[in-house]
């Protein structure tokens, strides 16, 4: 697994980031090391539900609007904005996405890929632990949000 050098700017943004709150420096040096960075345009897609999850994208400007259903009938699941991740279920297995992810403002984001962050995680067992304990707790957050949204 190769990491790059100069990751400090992408760790000390990672350390407020949802799922890595709370690793340590070296941690969050690891996995900085494999974010690239892209720019997104209102309007372009992150992915859509039924889709293999092949990246997890670390929101650092802009806004996402989630959906589920389908093309005739989407509902709005909530609106996602920086120091938040996009798709958690690239974790799972397997790893279908469960929204559509539509940016609603210009931006830019770190992606990993999937792939390299699952090895990361069993290379490193504790980042792989706190990031799955962190995916858990904020899965149950979600559907806390939208089972009182219904009721």
């Amino acid at each position: 697994m190769v990491y790059r050098v100069g990751v400090s700017h992408i760790s000390e943004f990672l350390r407020d980031v949802d799922i890595f709150q709370g690793l340590s420096d070296r941690n969050l040096d690891r996995i900085a090391g494999l974010c690239e960075e892209v720019t997104f345009q209102a309007g372009d897609y992150l992915g859509r539900q039924n889709e293999q999850g092949t990246h997890l994208h670390i929101i650092r400007k802009g806004e996402f609007t989630i959906t589920t259903g389908s093309q005739e009938s989407n509902i709005v699941v909530r609106s996602v904005g920086p120091y938040e991740t996009l798709h958690l279920s690239v974790l799972f297995e397997p790893p279908l996405l469960v929204t559509t992810a539509q940016a609603a403002k210009d931006g830019e984001a770190w992606v990993i890929p999937r792939v390299r962050l699952m090895e990361l995680c069993d290379l490193e067992p504790t980042i792989g632990m706190h990031s799955y304990q962190a995916v858990c707790s904020i899965v149950i957050r979600r559907y806390r949000h939208t089972l009182d949204r219904l009721g």
